[in-house]
């Protein structure tokens, strides 16, 4: 019995370090990412990068551009049926959100998660941007093994999470909740169809699930390092 006992307890401790062993850290995780879209030392060459996408919604033709230019600036556009209806810009420090019924700017924390997640290549920046991040665990998306992380901000005060594929190490979905007047919203991103633009993996089309309705957005194009200047992205 006591034989019978120790070779339970050696398999049980066997099963404990092939699991540790197979279990990926959160930085690992990131690392195969950011390997499997180019790699770093491509992705550090980038300063500056222009994404345009299109979509249509009930009939309305949406054009979408964005604007990143290192280190910390931002801007997206949204124009239907060729007439703008919604604007960010973020400066590094303040982010104005303009539309149809007005704009307001955002500050502190708020401000903080826009600019983070809006950085050119995020994962690239978390740690000197004081985002924290941990490995939630694996989970199931459309059928996909992936690893599941949740990210932090500094102050703590807000939270988003990424889905990256086992097999491959790319993302195949984002959860972000922002807070807004009428409350907090929660929207899905799923990534899908990456392809080769300038030796990095981009994806070419992400659904996005909201409370304003579906969404499927088709990347048209990205442009990189085509002399943004930092007077784009003024926050008025």
């Amino acid at each position: 019995m006591k034989k019978i006992l120790t070779f339970v307890w050696l398999l049980v401790a066997f099963g404990r370090l092939v699991l540790a062993q197979s279990t990926p850290t959160a930085e690992e995780v990131m690392d195969k990412y950011i390997a499997a879209i180019g790699g770093k030392e491509a992705l550090m060459k980038v300063t500056d990068m222009t994404t345009s996408m299109s979509s249509d919604m009930n009939g309305n033709a949406i054009i979408v551009t964005r604007k990143q230019k290192l280190p910390n600036k931002f801007s997206m556009v949204i124009n239907a049926n060729g007439m703008e209806v919604m604007k960010q810009t973020g400066d590094g420090s303040t982010v104005v959100m303009g539309g149809m019924q007005g704009s307001r700017t955002l500050e502190g924390p708020a401000a903080q998660q826009m600019t983070v997640m809006n950085t050119l290549f995020p994962e690239l920046h978390y740690a000197e941007n004081g985002v924290k991040t941990t490995l939630v665990g694996p989970e199931k998306v459309d059928g996909k093994d992936t690893y599941k992380l949740s990210h932090m901000t500094a102050d703590g005060a807000t939270t988003w999470t990424d889905n990256f594929d086992v097999a491959t190490g790319l993302k195949v979905q984002s959860v972000v909740t922002n807070k807004s007047p009428q409350g907090e919203m929660t929207s899905t991103m799923v990534y899908s169809d990456y392809k080769d633009t300038g030796g990095i993996k981009f994806p070419m089309t992400i659904n996005q699930q909201s409370p304003r309705g579906p969404m499927t957005m088709s990347v048209d194009n990205v442009k990189v390092n085509k002399g943004l200047k930092d007077s784009d992205f003024t926050a008025k």
